[in-house]
């Protein structure tokens, strides 16, 4: 007679469990894909573009703004005679003279803004204060200023737009400016003194005196010059500017959406491989 009792150890659920998963009745689960280590999310090449990018702006806002000051003196500055003039500033010394601090035109680095190319023609206009006195207006070497007005109580102007001015103490000059022959551009008179000058490179001042050399003076002066590349230069300046100001905004764009992009990739491949989504052995034997 045949035995029908079932074993004790055995049962259709363990039957099922050792024919889907084998011996010992765990179910093979599928491996969780790989997931990458964690990283920064910004490497060296992104960081070297986000800073190379921020530099390119930072550079073009300086220039398309000196671009624009450059464009805009030329629009509006510029007089009837083809003159970029200044205001007119006024200035007042005890001494025996004014004199500006030294030009230094075409000198190393920035210099060549002062240069004789950029600048054309200078004019120079001064005009007596409260008196009708001849004035002497004149443009010498500074070296040459230096040695004649040496121990000369004079006013020396620091900042021409700023009206900033020091004195230095001295005696009178021991003769009339007109006298000297070291002047490349000069005039005298009552009213209005006009200099015209072609700039040469060098170190250059400007003397402005009482004709006869007495001390005590107070005067209005402008400055112009008719710059004949302005416009060209305002125009270089702003297309540069604005061409670093575009590749700046790409790099920096750039590396920002690259790192968004990879940290999603990231989230995804993590979210992918969470233990928690794949179903527990109990409850697939329970199936």
């Amino acid at each position: 007679m045949t035995d029908s009792r079932v074993s004790p150890t055995t049962s259709p659920a363990r039957n099922v469990a050792q024919r889907e998963g084998g011996p010992g009745g765990s179910r093979a689960l599928p491996s969780p894909p790989a997931i990458p280590a964690r990283s920064s999310r910004w490497t060296a090449g992104r960081t070297t573009a986000l800073v190379i990018g921020s530099l390119l702006v930072f550079v073009s806002i300086g220039l398309l703004g000196a671009g624009g000051t450059a464009l805009w003196a030329d629009l509006t500055l510029r007089d009837s005679a083809g003159y970029v003039t200044t205001d007119v500033h006024t200035f007042s010394t005890s001494g025996s003279a004014l004199v500006t601090v030294p030009a230094e035109l075409d000198s190393p680095g920035v210099g060549w803004l002062y240069s004789s190319v950029v600048l054309g023609q200078v004019r120079i206009r001064v005009t007596q204060v409260g008196s009708d006195s001849p004035l002497f207006v004149g443009i010498g070497p500074s070296a040459d200023v230096d040695r004649y007005l040496g121990g000369v109580n004079h006013t020396l102007i620091t900042e021409f737009w700023g009206n900033q001015a020091q004195t230095i103490g001295g005696g009178t000059p021991a003769s009339a400016p007109g006298t000297q022959s070291f002047w490349v551009a000069s005039a005298s008179g009552t009213g209005t003194q006009t200099v015209n000058w072609d700039p040469q490179n060098g170190s250059w001042s400007v003397v402005v005196m009482n004709a006869d050399g007495r001390p005590g003076m107070r005067v209005g002066a402008d400055l112009g010059a008719t710059y004949p590349t302005l416009l060209g230069i305002a125009i270089g300046t702003l297309v540069f500017g604005a061409l670093l100001l575009v590749v700046g905004v790409l790099l920096i764009v750039g590396a920002i959406r690259r790192s968004r992009r990879l940290v999603k990739l990231i989230g995804q491949a993590r979210s992918m491989g969470e233990p928690g989504m794949a179903p527990s052995p109990a409850a697939s034997a329970r199936g």
